[in-house]
């Protein structure tokens, strides 16, 4: 049996069955964005873990519609002389471990009384249906137990529409690829960044992606998710607009200059204030909901940036006066062994962390 199997159990959850004798390959991670994907695999390596291959390639963006892959084929076209011909090492793995954008799915913490397991199978399916605005029918629901007393189960809850999950594993068959894991891009985000340097605060991790910010508070695990509708290509797009430049003078601007100190910075500023300014009023609004939704939940303490445009000169500065929180790029990188391969640019460096998370889960799976 080469492929993963799918299985959908009473209650609409997804398994993936995977026969034992692949329970020892390796696997890869497999981020796919809205018109990028980025690869890894990584092996255990002494007390950590060693890069195998990385590397990223662009697809058309029209190939992905509301989260569904809409034309799978041109992917494949796009993404097959990366899989045969890695843009840094090897991958040498046949199984995939990917994620599901934020914006996509739904996730909720539900605070329930204590039950078995088939009572709280029931308990999650009937939160499902009061909370999310999609039939049950069209959904694939999962959920884990995060924290239990005597008197309370807090579960954390995912729901995904059937449609986004099945196009994907029709693209990965027709990659030849076998999948063994799905799950939100954002819990990838926080395992990455948990590895790299543990969390011992509640943190606000942001994981700016081209066209929307994902958001998460974490606070020993995720609590809370959200995502803002801005993202990368709404800054490279207005600067292109507002100074009349070609979309590779501005990904140059945004990248080269940003915010910071230079002879561009009033003009790139000037044009840039409104949408970095939502983007910071958004993350205080998701910041003050989760402090004021209950006696449990601590103070947000800090930060935690990821994506393509975190490296963008000024961006952390101006994000840390509007927010007047301390904020810091993602690093999942650190701690990694690179062998011999050579070290990552610190402006590519953001944009693998979800495929970083999603590649430590080998051995778990």
């Amino acid at each position: 049996m080469r492929y993963a199997t799918i299985d959908h159990n009473a209650y609409g959850q997804l398994r993936v069955r995977v026969p034992l004798i692949y329970h020892d390959q390796p696997l890869f991670g497999f981020d796919l964005g809205t018109r990028t994907a980025k690869m890894m695999q990584l092996k255990p390596s002494g007390k950590g873990m060693e890069v195998m291959g990385y590397g990223y390639a662009n697809f058309p963006g029209e190939a992905i519609v509301e989260g569904i892959i809409v034309d799978p084929q041109e992917i494949v076209e796009a993404l097959k002389p990366l899989l045969h011909h890695m843009s840094y090492g090897k991958i040498t793995a046949g199984r995939v471990a990917t994620s599901l954008p934020v914006a996509k799915i739904f996730t909720r913490v539900l605070d329930l009384p204590p039950m078995n397991a088939a009572d709280l199978n029931a308990a999650v399916r009937l939160e499902a249906e009061q909370y999310v605005p999609v039939p049950l029918p069209d959904l694939y629901i999962d959920y884990e137990v995060i924290d239990q007393t005597a008197d309370k189960l807090q579960v954390l809850m995912v729901a995904a529409p059937r449609a986004i999950v099945d196009s994907y594993i029709k693209l990965f068959d027709l990659l030849n690829l076998q999948v063994v894991g799905i799950e939100s891009s954002l819990a990838a985000v926080t395992r990455a960044l948990v590895a790299a340097a543990p969390l011992d605060k509640a943190t606000l991790v942001a994981d700016i992606g081209s066209t929307s910010i994902d958001l998460a508070v974490h606070d020993k695990v995720v609590r809370l998710t959200d995502t803002i509708a801005l993202g990368g290509d709404n800054l490279t797009n207005q600067l292109m607009t507002d100074l009349a430049i070609t979309h590779e003078q501005a990904n140059e601007i945004k990248f080269k200059f940003g915010i910071g100190p230079s002879g561009l910075q009033p003009k790139v500023m000037a044009s840039l204030g409104t949408p970095l300014k939502k983007m910071c009023d958004e993350m205080r609004r998701v910041i003050k909901y989760y402090q004021d939704r209950g006696e449990h939940s601590r103070k947000v303490e800090a930060i935690i940036v990821g994506g393509g445009s975190a490296s963008m000169p000024g961006f952390l500065e101006y994000m840390e006066a509007q927010i007047n929180l301390p904020v810091t790029v993602a690093n999942a990188w650190s701690g990694l062994d690179m062998g011999k391969l050579p070290h990552v640019s610190k402006y590519d460096a953001p944009m693998y962390t979800t495929a970083i998370g999603l590649a430590r889960l080998e051995g778990k799976l």
